[in-house]
């Protein structure tokens, strides 16, 4: 969620660091926004996600006792993984990533 007064290119890299002790750098590069039409009853959101780029074998990752059951995966090891996040959205992300481009999403799934 953002702050009061923040982008969410900051707000990124503040969840970032705050949920998994990893420096993001200054400027993420954003690759997808999706429209959630309700969420829990809040209304409408849009989410927005970033390539922060890759990480070494060696990144320390700590992540918060808030998601003490979540860890890191490629999407290799995504099969018979139950997921929060459809697989046909991570795969549309990671594509867009990987061509530096931008995908829109609604409920997770690509527009076109």
């Amino acid at each position: 969620m953002l702050d009061h007064g923040e982008d969410p290119w900051a707000a990124a890299c503040r969840e970032m660091r705050e949920e998994t002790g990893i420096e993001i750098g200054p400027e993420p590069v954003l690759v997808g926004i999706d429209h959630r039409v309700d969420v829990l009853g809040t209304g409408s959101v849009l989410d927005c996600f970033f390539d922060g780029g890759t990480l070494t074998e060696d990144t320390p990752v700590r992540l918060s006792p808030e998601h003490d059951r979540h860890r890191l995966f490629s999407l290799d090891e995504l099969d018979g993984v139950r997921l929060t996040a459809r697989r046909a959205t991570l795969t549309a992300l990671h594509a867009a990533a990987r061509a530096g481009s931008v995908v829109c999403l609604r409920e997770g799934l690509p527009l076109c």
